[in-house]
């Protein structure tokens, strides 16, 4: 092989190394500089003036069954619309700072009890072809049984909590695994939807929307705040 040849090679391959994807694209989001920060993942903000809160998150599942909207990145996200890099017990504490609160996970024994807790409301905003975009996340998911868009939102469910076996003065927080916003019943899950949900494959109706998502690794800018409970008529 020529000298010239060497030197021409050289210089074509690392171009075209540079040019093949080993992942997601850098997220190049400049949060509003009144929000609080809640993390040290660049992900997770807690909006004062608004009461909201506000999580970055990128597309990773545009098609099939669903378990959750939202999972922790590299853990569900061949079944979850969105993975998010914000630490779980910090997005709890997010949540009690928008005064949402905290019911239960979905209870099995001694009887089924569907997740409690204040209702949610979600809110996902992209820029697609160089225009921003909002949506309701119900949106995203569609029941494919019922040919229709998830009726029902999330609730402040908050993940079981347990003891630490290995360790009496900790507490092991089970979204922790990953599970965060979730369309099928999970004790772990901290955002739950509030009626019976199977994650079973046999049971599982909720699929990816597809017309409605952007591709994968969008970068989606996700919107919280408690639902104000309707006024009670005298």
């Amino acid at each position: 092989m020529t000298a010239s040849l060497v030197l021409a090679l050289a210089m074509i391959l690392p171009a075209q190394a540079a040019d093949r994807p080993n992942g997601p694209p850098a997220d190049k989001f400049t949060p509003d500089p009144a929000w609080k920060a809640l993390d040290k993942t660049n992900s997770l903000w807690f909006d004062p003036r608004d009461r909201r809160l506000i999580l970055r998150a990128r597309v990773c599942l545009r098609e099939g069954y669903l378990e959750h909207l939202l999972c922790s990145a590299q853990t569900k996200e061949h079944e979850s619309i969105l993975a998010t890099k914000a630490t779980p017990q910090a997005i709890h504490a997010g949540l009690i700072l928008t005064k949402a609160e905290k019911g239960h996970p979905v209870r099995y024994r001694p009887r089924f009890e569907p997740p409690t807790g204040s209702k949610i409301d979600i809110r996902l905003e992209w820029v697609q072809d160089g225009k921003t975009k909002t949506i309701d996340a119900r949106d995203w998911v569609l029941d494919e049984k019922k040919k229709k868009t998830l009726a029902e939102g999330w609730v402040f469910a908050g993940s079981d909590q347990f003891p630490d076996p290995d360790d009496a003065t900790k507490t092991i927080y089970a979204a922790d695994g990953g599970d965060l916003f979730t369309v099928a019943n999970f004790t772990s899950a901290i955002l739950d939807v509030p009626f019976a949900s199977s994650g079973s494959d046999a049971e599982r109706s909720y699929v990816a929307n597809t017309e409605k998502i952007p591709p994968n690794n969008t970068y989606v800018t996700i919107f919280l705040r408690p639902v104000k409970p309707a006024a009670t008529k005298p």
